[in-house]
């Protein structure tokens, strides 16, 4: 079940983060490392509480009565950039290959069709997370552009940045 963020979700959303940027298979699919973790409970639920005030988007999935997922959509705050925002998302390894992350997008992409001026959502990937690169093309994002050896990991191995976009009611020109 995908629906809102609220406040209450704030400890469940923090569990995924540790647990993604905690294991081996999935730690090297983000650009924060794992020591970068926040611990911050309160700094969690004001970004949720922020996100309904500013028009953002903030939702979770549910399996088992308990969140294994999150995405959460931020408009630009320029003006020029106002018709567009970029998303993050992250679900529970054991919830992987189970469709939970095309859920997500699909209600993001849907919402964004029924809001003012968001013609555009973007998001960065890492090359090594090839998995959900086909997702998103699958989805219909296109790659708008590649940011070369842009992260560096702690053993030194590098990954690309790859910038992509989803442009709602096929607004291209």
């Amino acid at each position: 079940m995908i629906r809102l963020a609220s406040e209450l979700d704030a400890r469940a959303v923090m569990q995924v983060k540790h647990e993604l940027m905690s294991s081996d298979k999935t730690s090297t699919f983000f650009i924060t490392s794992p020591t970068d973790i926040s611990e911050d409970l309160l700094e969690e639920e004001k970004k949720i509480q922020q996100s309904k005030q500013r028009g953002d988007l903030y939702i979770v999935a549910e399996a088992e009565k308990k969140v294994v997922g999150f995405l959460l959509f931020q408009r630009y705050g320029m003006p020029r950039l106002k018709h567009a925002g970029s998303m993050v998302m992250g679900i529970s390894e054991q919830y992987c290959n189970q469709g939970i992350g095309t859920q997500l997008i699909e209600y993001l992409i849907n919402w964004g069709e029924q809001q003012k001026n968001i013609e555009k959502i973007c998001l960065g990937v890492l090359s090594v997370n090839e998995r959900a690169i086909k997702v998103y093309k699958r989805i219909g994002f296109i790659e708008e552009g590649r940011q070369l050896n842009h992260i560096k990991y702690e053993d030194g191995t590098y990954s690309d940045d790859i910038l992509m976009a989803y442009h709602l009611n096929d607004n291209l020109e």
